[in-house]
């Protein structure tokens, strides 16, 4: 073994840090060097990937002087495949190696020179330019070659080559003693080649002649880039995967002189260090029970620049991919030929084959008969099978051997769909043999029972020579295991079909707030039904719904205008259609409409509002406060429910109860809004009633809040409550407004209204006189209350200096009056405001900003 093989080793047993290896690949050049300088006879050297056939001589090359050489140049050509082996990747030759002729003591060269180099050419007929010199030495020497041995000529520089691209390897020298000539030996062993594979001459001259000989050589091999800027990659991880099953995750360009450190999350979110092995291609294997992401970050030791990939986020496959391991230990010998399924009931025309997979012919010395496992549940469609319905199936062998043995065949569906093929499972049990009515093939029929699961399942298809009755999972010694997938269905429908029902998750939204539709009451036992959504703005033109296809929900943001949902369903036996019934989706009343407050972390969103009680009203959703796992609602609407009443100068208890789905309480903050003047916002300070927040100790929070005596009665208006485990100040707490991860909020319409006390006459105690907002920047509300009947109305403004700036009479028959007065081209500044009702008079300060 070389020292670069050595060395290699030692990498991997040691299991040394990456980047550790790295670096010691940087250094290793000049020890390689000296190491073969002065040990290269010492032991037998074999390469790792080599280019040779049974020849013993022939036309053999000088190497060094005798026998008329004194001094030579030759060139070798090479073509990708001729390494059976070698990765075919871009890397570096670290060594090259010739291989003697005969034995002798030692040899001696001088002005050794070897340069190397990828080519466009597939024939030689010269010296091609442009390789790169990567050996030069006026004094090299070997010892103690033995007759057939391999020796080496080590580089000092790797040298950067594409295995992918044919590869000239030129040698010359002048004089030396000794000497011997290296193996040849016939025509090139790949009939790929079309014309001659070796320049020569007996000087270092340019031109040469050519020939056709099959040279024999060998060389060590470092796959990866020349890392000389910023690297890129990204991650290479087979996804889905099954549980506890290893894989490997790479990057997907490899760099020979970059450091490689590993990190993989299992959220998504939080990284960690990866400090598992990791191989000579900064590879690793790993095997996971739970989705799980990788990144990497390569720095390039040159340049010391670094690059992160994106994460590759590797999930777990469902259970029809991963059963147990089964297959066969030895990949000569029989295989699987054919396996074919057609369709024998009345669901399905009896010529209609479902699977026509492999070829049989020949059925023995079959070069094609060296597989032990082969999936298809990827590269074939599962197979369509319905409950009561009768299937032929056909399996034939091949082997690679001249004459045939008896084979035992066993077919598993997984009919219960448990991840497991039971005894139960098996569906087919036959031997091939003498005996066989159509040779190297067994056919049977099977039924598929009423009780079939319904859904994607698994088929596993085993041959091999014994026993009769063989395990579906382990390993055997002779044949070959195939796993593919089955869509088991009910039986296809026969005419039209109820179409169920479409149920929005509600009826009438704000503009921005999300809503599903939803059908899940159509007929779900029958097959081969399409169903797909259509929309409406008038319940007459419908149009179809992109992708909605078979679908049983689906999601939408509603913009303000008001939509039809229905569902057509089509039987396709009989294209019989059905639909159901157009379902409205509308647009809420403007006055139950405020920003937009909502939780949107999902997974993340793990708080909610389990109740809320103010005054006589009382909302409870229930539950535990912790472990409650139906915590995950972003909003709930109350605003077409039940309306509380709330008097003013009254002050009420507020509740609201703290619900979670973890185990471990979290504090929230608590923020409660009333839209006092009824302007469809919430002004702050003053229409931010209430900020709190849960505690261990107290996660019902319980707080007086007080109506005011300045609020627009008798009129519908806003109530939000806004639970939010951000407890840092932020906008969608603070302020009513945005979206947040964590939490719930609820929106309610209240209406507050003015108790007046029993046999209290006149009008100053009988009438309530409001303004808001005050300040205001030019528009506000003006409201009274009375509680007897006013006919006429008059509003007077005027300035701070007594100059009538708005009047105006209103005629009122009814005990309340409100009006929105907008003196937005007024200057900033006081100003009053006058209320003549019935003659009473009443004043108020207003200010304009």
């Amino acid at each position: 073994m070389p020292v670069f093989s050595y060395f290699n080793y030692a990498l991997i047993c040691f299991k040394l840090p990456f980047h550790i290896q790295k670096l010691m690949y940087m250094k290793r050049t000049l020890l390689l060097f000296l190491s073969l300088w002065l040990y290269v006879g010492a032991f037998a050297q074999i390469p790792q990937y080599t280019y040779t056939n049974n020849a013993t001589g022939g036309n053999y090359i000088p190497f060094g002087v005798g026998s008329g050489w004194n001094n030579y140049r030759s060139q070798f050509l090479y073509l990708p495949g001729d390494f059976p082996t070698a990765p075919a990747l871009p890397g570096f030759i670290t060594t090259i190696y010739f291989r003697a002729y005969y034995a002798t003591s030692s040899f001696t060269l001088n002005d050794l020179n070897v340069s190397i180099g990828n080519t466009s050419v597939t024939s030689l007929t010269g010296y091609v330019t442009g390789l790169t010199p990567v050996f030069s030495a006026s004094s090299y020497s070997w010892s103690g070659l033995i007759a057939g041995q391999w020796f080496a000529i080590p580089l000092p520089t790797p040298v950067y080559v594409d295995l992918t691209q044919p590869l000239v390897i030129d040698v010359s020298q002048t004089g030396g003693s000794g000497g011997i000539p290296v193996y040849a030996g016939g025509t090139p062993v790949s009939s790929t080649y079309t014309g001659n594979t070796h320049a020569y001459s007996t000087t270092s001259s340019t031109s040469a002649s050519t020939r056709r000989y099959s040279y024999q050589f060998g060389f060590d091999f470092f796959v990866g880039y020349p890392c000389t800027g910023t690297p890129t990659a990204d991650v290479v991880a087979p996804t889905p995967v099954c549980p506890s099953k290893g894989y490997v995750v790479k990057p997907g360009t490899f760099y020979a002189d970059a450091t490689y450190d590993w990190e993989y999350s299992d959220d998504g979110t939080t990284w960690n260090p990866y400090l598992g092995p990791v191989g000579q291609l900064a590879d690793f294997r790993d095997s996971i029970t739970a989705t799980r992401w990788y990144r990497c970050k390569i720095t390039c030791i040159a340049t010391g620049l670094s690059y992160t990939t994106p994460a590759k986020k590797v999930e777990i496959a469902p259970f029809y991919y991963c059963y147990c391991d089964n297959g066969a230990a030895i990949s000569t010998g029989l295989d699987v030929g054919n396996v074919k399924m057609i369709a024998q009931s009345i669901y399905k025309p009896k010529s209609d084959t479902l699977l026509d997979n492999g070829n049989a012919s020949p059925p023995t010395s079959n070069v094609q008969a060296k597989n032990t496992y082969s999936t298809f549940q990827y590269s074939i469609p599962p197979i369509k099978m319905y409950r009561d319905s009768v299937y032929a199936l056909h399996v034939s062998r091949i082997t690679s051997a001249a004459t045939a043995k008896d084979a035992n065949v066993s077919i598993f569906i997984d009919l219960d769909r448990d991840g497991v093929f039971d005894a139960s499972d098996k569906v087919f049990q036959k031997q091939i043999n003498s005996l066989s009515l159509v040779a190297h093939t067994e056919i049977d029929t099977i039924t598929i029972p009423m009780t079939a699961e319904i859904g994607l399942t698994g088929m596993r298809v085993i041959m091999r020579d014994a026993p009769n009755n063989p395990d579906s999972c382990g390993y055997f010694g002779e044949g070959e295991t195939e796993d593919y997938l089955v869509d088991m269905r009910y039986e296809p429908c026969k005419g039209p079909q109820n179409p169920g029902t479409v149920d929005p998750s509600d009826t009438s939204l704000c503009t921005g707030y999300d809503y599903v539709v939803a059908d899940t009451t159509y007929e779900k036992k029958k097959s081969e039904i399409t169903r797909y959504w259509q929309v409406s703005g008038d319940n007459i033109n419908w149009n179809g719904i992109t992708g909605s296809t078979n679908k049983d929900m689906l999601p939408f943001i509603f913009t303000g205008q008001p939509l039809y949902y229905r569902v057509r369903n089509i039987c396709e036996a009989t294209a019989d259609t059905t639909y159901t019934d157009g379902r409205l989706v509308n647009a809420k009343a403007g006055y139950k409409c405020y920003c937009y407050s909502q939780a949107e972390g999902i997974s993340q969103d793990s708080s909610d509002i389990g109740g809320i009680r103010i005054g006589d009203y009382t909302y409870m959703t229930g539950g535990p406060h912790t472990l409650n796992p139906d915590a995950r609602r972003k909003r709930t609407d109350h605003t077409d429910g039940q309306v509380p009443v709330l008097y003013i100068d009254s002050t009420y208890n507020m509740y609201v109860y703290h619900t979670m789905r973890s185990a471990e309480h979290a504090d929230a903050k608590v923020t409660i809004f009333m839209d006092f003047n009824n302007n469809k916002q919430y002004d702050l300070p003053y229409e931010r009633v209430y900020t709190g927040y849960t505690g261990i100790g107290n996660f019902t929070v319980v707080d007086p809040v007080t109506i005011p005596k300045n609020v627009i009665t008798n009129i519908p208006t806003g109530l939000r409550v806004i639970l939010n485990n951000d407890l840092a100040p932020n906008v969608p707490s603070d302020e009513a407004c945005g979206a947040y991860t964590s939490g719930e909020t609820e929106d309610f319409i209240v209406e507050f209204r003015r108790n007046f006390p029993a046999g209290v006459n006149g009008l100053e105690n009988e009438v309530g006189f409001n303004m808001f907002p005050n300040p205001t920047t030019g528009k506000f509300v003006l409201q009274y209350n009375s509680n007897k009947e006013v006919k006429d109305v008059t509003v007077t403004v005027t300035g701070i200096t007594g100059q009538k700036v708005f009047e105006k009479a209103y005629q009122k028959k009814d005990r309340e009056f409100s009006q929105e007065i907008d003196l937005s081209e007024m200057p900033r500044g006081v100003y009053y405001v006058e209320l003549n009702a019935g003659g009473e008079k009443m004043m108020q300060k207003l200010t304009v900003k």
